[in-house]
């Protein structure tokens, strides 16, 4: 993600490189940890160039409200069916998972078809959808502690806690990995900032 100093950057249009190599599902070690920390002031200062570097580990907290199917409604829990075959369709081309997505994934797939769709419309939750795979692999509790400028990326969309989660609305803690909180957090990003902080909507 990016670093706040960049925010007004983004949005007076300026294009901003992603400076992080993506989650890669080979590559995510996941370990639970029994307690999530406590909310911590946002660090501070430019990300320098590079300060985010690829994810060979990361830390899995909880599963928060609304991650898995037995807490949705009735409506939504008839839904998923449909959300995973509309995730599974636009991510077949990477899809590096043999057996398909998972319930936990088909969850957020489905928080962030409903939530981009109202909110940026179609292709927005397609491209929305390609951004969430590449950054957490549609986990929504995953936070990417491997930065080297020592900030840390938070839930589905890995939000920054050295400025785009703030900008967002939210603080570092297990509440920034409530998948439809940070689907929320997302739009709301893109909707003032565009689409820069994850390097542009994909193709």
């Amino acid at each position: 993600m990016t670093s706040p100093d960049r925010l007004a950057d983004m949005s007076m249009g300026t294009v901003v490189t992603r400076a992080a190599a993506s989650v890669t599902a080979a590559g995510m070690m996941v370990t639970l940890v029994a307690t999530a920390p406590a909310a911590a002031a946002p660090a501070e200062g430019s990300a320098a160039p590079g300060g985010k570097q690829s994810v060979s580990a990361a830390t899995a907290y909880p599963l928060q409200a609304r991650s898995v199917a037995s807490q949705l409604s009735a409506r939504n829990r008839s839904r998923l069916p449909k959300a995973n075959r509309w995730a599974s369709r636009i991510l077949a081309p990477v899809m590096d998972q043999p057996a398909g997505l998972t319930e936990v994934q088909t969850v957020s797939a489905l928080h962030i078809r409903r939530i981009f769709r109202k909110r940026l419309g179609t292709t927005a939750a397609k491209g929305a959808v390609k951004i969430a795979w590449r950054e957490s692999r549609l986990l929504p509790n995953v936070v990417n502690d491997k930065n080297t400028n020592g900030t840390n990326d938070w839930g589905l969309f890995q939000l920054n806690d050295g400025g785009t989660l703030q900008y967002a609305g939210g603080l570092p803690g297990t509440s920034a990995l409530r998948p439809k909180w940070n689907t929320r957090a997302a739009t709301r990003l893109i909707a003032d900032v565009g689409w820069g902080p994850w390097g542009g909507i994909p193709a």
